[in-house]
């Protein structure tokens, strides 16, 4: 075997192996981490920051506010992007409020705003499944009060 990166031999004892599914919700995912199988040194070099920086993210995504229904009171949005997030292809409504935060938490915003989630039917022949999409515009939110309007 070797590495993806240097294409050094390496015992399959030092193989640092990388799952496909690792870095899953992000879009634009480096040529450098898309390799199956890492020696020590490209591992801890290359992919060990990059999934620290991950699962940073991932942790303020699951803290990001999403906003998915109308609201009668103006909400206390201190910024907001006009760039409309998107994802498709998801297996639930939670999996698609996830992948719309982690973009948003991404870009360094608190919440996701507008949120649209439509899912659709899948047959095939005697199958079916769902396939969820959604959209929404992300936003920083004053938390202190949002809390304070309920």
């Amino acid at each position: 075997m070797s590495c993806g990166l240097c294409q050094n031999s390496i015992c399959k004892d030092c193989t640092e192996f990388l799952d496909p599914d690792t870095f899953s919700f992000k879009k634009d995912l480096a040529e450098e981490l898309r390799h199956p199988r890492y020696c020590s040194l490209c591992f801890s070099n290359n992919v060990q920051p990059a999934l620290w920086s991950y699962k940073e993210v991932m942790s303020r995504a699951q803290k990001v506010i999403i906003i998915d229904r109308p609201q009668r009171r103006p909400l206390p949005v201190l910024k907001s992007s006009e760039q409309i997030l998107t994802v498709t292809d998801c297996t639930d409504r939670e999996e698609t409020f996830l992948r719309l935060a982690f973009l948003a938490a991404e870009q360094g915003f608190n919440a996701v705003i507008k949120t649209k989630v439509e899912s659709k039917k899948i047959r095939n022949f005697g199958y079916q499944k769902m396939s969820w999409q959604g959209t929404g515009f992300p936003a920083s939110l004053d938390a202190a009060r949002l809390s304070n309007r309920s």
